[in-house]
């Protein structure tokens, strides 16, 4: 190879750069990532290496690289979607999947799902189902988890709370659903907690009751 090729194909990358949302991670942090990967010249860096080095950070669901000649690097971050928080450090994604951050305190606005890790993606599943039957009544979720035994228990963001059972889920919480919208529609601002672990019905305890000690 002649000396002047070779000057091109040993040229370093001198120009770097990135665009993306920026949501929950910064610019800055992406950048010191890379700076720790472009230690080749243009031609001889591994993209695929510094793909996968930043597609390990929790928030990046995936990167895209590409070669701007003669010497610039061009890199677009496509961020992590959170859907709920998941325990106490961590979130899952839309397919349900749990990522572990050491800073959750932007997540903070989400509703929190717990349960036992193997189900994540079947309570994301389950999240998602409830919320689209509550959002037309202007009911949003704060909180759902199951526990050991199968049962679940959901906290609306107003601080109701609905105690569902182990089974019949969704059968359980159109009946709530009717029921709010036929008699406690009205008086929801008075309802502290709903029991829905009925055959057919439900039990409701209201918050004049706690107040009076009945």
């Amino acid at each position: 190879m002649s000396e002047p090729l070779q000057r091109w194909f040993n040229r370093p990358v001198t120009e770097v750069s990135v665009e993306g949302s920026f949501r929950y991670m910064s610019r800055e942090r992406v950048e010191a990532l890379l700076s720790r990967e472009l230690d080749e010249d243009f031609f001889q860096l591994d993209l695929s290496r510094v793909k996968a080095a930043l597609e390990e950070e929790p928030w990046v669901e995936r990167a895209a690289l590409r070669r701007r000649w003669p010497d610039q690097l061009q890199v677009k971050i496509y961020e992590e979607q959170p859907i709920a928080r998941w325990g106490e450090s961590g979130f899952l994604n839309r397919r349900g999947e749990i990522l572990t951050v050491t800073d959750d305190q932007m997540l903070a606005h989400l509703p929190r799902l717990d349960g036992p890790d193997r189900d994540a993606e079947r309570m994301m599943e389950r999240y998602q189902d409830l919320a689209q039957m509550l959002r037309s009544r202007r009911l949003t979720i704060r909180s759902l988890s199951s526990d050991d035994k199968g049962a679940w228990q959901l906290t609306l963001g107003d601080g109701v709370t609905l105690n569902i059972g182990r089974d019949r889920v969704l059968e359980k919480m159109r009946r709530f659903v009717s029921v709010f919208e036929q008699q406690l529609q009205q008086r929801w601002q008075e309802v502290e907690a709903v029991d829905l672990r009925y055959q057919s019905g439900v039990a409701v305890s209201w918050k004049k009751e706690r107040e009076t000690g009945q």
